[in-house]
């Protein structure tokens, strides 16, 4: 079989479509296509350009594979943005990527160049960009019939959204893009991780009760036709349900079902992340277990570094400093909270104001009562940047509480209480503080 022919014929088999029906959509005979794929029969320029505009590829790609000029280009930029993200060039990455040129690609190569385009943006701090650099890859794959990667696109623009704490759109538009997808791909990894993705939206928005009738409901089909991982993904999001409603010991129950799902591998992303999600839940329950969650983190540390996600990188180091600060080890707990500052110094999400909180909590374990009201003001602006919802509430509550004990004005510690009651849909002001 010559190049032309396989490449022909894998892109066919990718784009889920039949020898016949590339034929109709191509407007050539009905054979035609069998003919080209047994290397009997070649493809002329018309039929050539309209069989890679149905095939979602490029005629370069047809003809010279990965060896086109495009293709090396894109590859050469991949590799590259890789490189200045590792250097905490985040922003620079990005402008890269958004040099390449996607017309001469397929679509899964520009699928795979616009995702990481938007991860860079993610990096700099460009949430907005990042989400709309997102749409654009998930409307290519859907317009393609790529359902399953437009599924996987469609999950990692919830997630973007819920982490930018835009929460009533981020559960509108998970609802309109699973709504688009065809009956045929229900039940597979990715649409499953859709919608647990946005069960878990749910929950950020507080919509709790709502959410665990959704996450059982989906957790009863994928067990009955879904795959291992998927089910995984399902016990995953339910955890964050059980521990929204005040259940932190089912909430681990869940991530332990999610995690014997989820395989052996630590280089796997997922398995990494669910230790990394344990190891918060340890050092927040009752009675917490920081040298258990210590143990996660450690397990889970090679394949974090792997994956070179910053915002990973940084709750790791988060979590170790509460685990620290547990552990009576103040200093250590403040190198690690430091270190998670550094890294998410770019953007605004509500995993800095966790980082500087986390600061702001082991300095004044060392009596810094200062430098740790600062570290609380400094989370409290974060967070007035951040929408409504429950976790935005939860994390107004503690800011108030921490200012409270470290002695910062009333006016500050009642203007955090008063956020958090307007961030779970709480009306009414709170009267000022009496002076006396």
């Amino acid at each position: 079989m010559n190049p032309l022919s396989r490449r022909v014929r894998d892109a066919r088999q990718k784009a889920g479509l039949s020898q016949g029906e590339l034929a109709r959509r191509a407007g050539v005979h009905p054979t035609y296509i069998s003919h080209v794929e047994r290397d009997r029969r070649t493809l002329g320029e018309d039929a050539l350009a309209r069989v890679a505009d149905v095939l979602g590829v490029s005629v370069a790609f047809l003809l010279d594979g990965e060896e086109a000029p495009e293709y090396r280009s894109a590859e050469g930029s991949l590799i590259e943005a890789r490189r200045l993200s590792r250097m905490g060039e985040a922003a620079q990455a990005a402008g890269v990527l958004a040099q390449v040129q996607l017309a001469g690609l397929d679509v899964d190569t520009a699928a795979r160049v616009g995702l990481a385009h938007a991860e860079a943006l993610d990096l700099a701090g460009d949430l907005e960009a990042s989400v709309d650099a997102l749409e654009g890859v998930c409307a290519q794959l859907m317009e393609a019939r790529r359902y399953t990667q437009a599924a996987y696109a469609a999950m990692r623009i919830v997630m973007a959204l819920t982490e930018f704490a835009d929460l009533h759109r981020a559960v509108a538009r998970g609802e309109a893009l699973l709504a688009q997808l065809p009956e045929s791909v229900t039940g597979s990894d990715e649409v499953v991780r859709l919608e647990s993705t946005i069960i878990w939206a749910y929950i950020a928005r507080g919509d709790t009760t709502y959410a665990r009738y959704r996450g059982r409901q989906l957790l009863a089909h994928t067990r009955r036709h879904g795959s291992a991982r998927a089910v995984s993904s399902v016990h995953w999001n339910l955890a964050f349900v059980d521990d929204a409603l005040g259940e932190p010991d089912a909430a681990l129950e869940q991530l332990e079902a999610a995690i014997a799902l989820a395989g052996s591998d630590e280089i796997d992303r997922d398995l990494p992340r669910l230790r990394l999600d344990r190891a918060l839940l340890l050092v927040s329950v009752d009675p917490p277990r920081p040298a258990e969650a210590l143990a996660d983190l450690d397990a889970a540390q090679t394949a974090l570094e792997v994956g070179e996600s910053q915002i990973e990188l940084a709750r790791a180091d988060s979590v170790r400093s509460r685990a620290w600060l547990l552990l009576e080890d103040p200093a250590r707990a403040q190198q690690y909270a430091k270190q998670s500052v550094d890294l998410l110094r770019e953007g605004v999400r509500r995993d800095a104001a966790s980082a500087h909180e986390a600061l702001g909590d082991a300095m004044l374990a060392q009596s810094a009562r200062t430098e740790a009201v600062k570290q609380y003001r400094s989370a409290a602006e974060l967070l007035d940047m951040i929408s409504s919802g429950r976790s935005a509430a939860v994390l107004w509550r503690r800011i108030g509480d921490r200012l409270r004990v470290a002695g910062d004005e009333d006016e500050r510690v009642v203007e955090a209480y008063g956020r958090a009651l307007a961030a779970a849909g709480i009306r009414g002001v709170l009267p000022p503080p009496r002076r006396v």
